[in-house]
């Protein structure tokens, strides 16, 4: 089981770089099970892991027992951790630095309701963060109040985040906003936009709940 989830944290970082949605060793990815969780190494090239590569964290991860660890994980392990303490529906997290959810970041804007799809993440509109320090503390409590109980977020002059309950939807879920994203900067550049209202999003969110294939 182990060696599976390491093999496709692997597949999905390569997917990521194929989908031009990482480059080089931007980006992480992690996935829950049990009391740890399994997240991408720090500074390596994507196209280069291998699963031996993948470390593997207690859920109590702090500074000190980095100390001690023979592989360090992403610098952003942080917000990775406050997640799965946060959200017990969260089992995958995948970060990027794709070029419209960045490009969105460094404006500072969050994105409204331009598009039912929005309610994929399971509310009215992807917040963006404020500015902190990456690898942080401070970054990882700003991710968690501008996540919510959502689906997704931006953290200002950084990148995106997407959570899901396992490892193939947020994948999905990554594309979408920046697919989502892409298309909001080209509505700002018209200066024209015709959001959809509280109501209109809540029927779509409503009717979210019984979309896509039975389990």
């Amino acid at each position: 089981m182990h060696s599976s989830i390491q093999e496709k944290i692997c597949d999905i970082s390569k997917k990521l770089i194929q989908e031009g949605l990482n480059h080089a060793a931007t980006g992480n990815i992690s996935v829950r099970l049990d009391d740890h969780f399994y997240i991408t190494p720090s500074g390596t090239i994507s196209e280069n892991l291998k699963p031996i590569d993948i470390v593997k964290c207690p859920l109590s991860l702090d500074e000190e027992f980095i100390q001690t660890m023979t592989q360090r994980p992403s610098s952003e392990w942080h917000f990775h951790k406050r997640i799965y303490e946060e959200r017990s529906d969260v089992n995958a997290i995948i970060h990027t630095h794709s070029l419209f959810a960045s490009t969105l970041s460094v404006l500072r804007k969050n994105i409204p309701a331009f598009h039912y799809m929005i309610a994929l993440f399971g509310g009215k509109e992807v917040m963006c963060g404020a500015y902190k320090l990456f690898g942080s503390k401070e970054l990882s409590e700003e991710v968690i109040a501008s996540l919510g109980s959502l689906k997704a977020c931006l953290m200002a002059n950084h990148g995106a985040i997407v959570v899901s309950a396992d490892i193939d939807d947020a994948f999905f879920l990554a594309q979408e906003l920046e697919h989502l994203s892409q298309q909001y900067i080209e509505l700002l550049k018209i200066g024209e936009l015709n959001l959809l209202s509280d109501d209109e999003m809540d029927k779509v969110i409503h009717k979210f709940q019984g979309y896509g294939p039975k389990a």
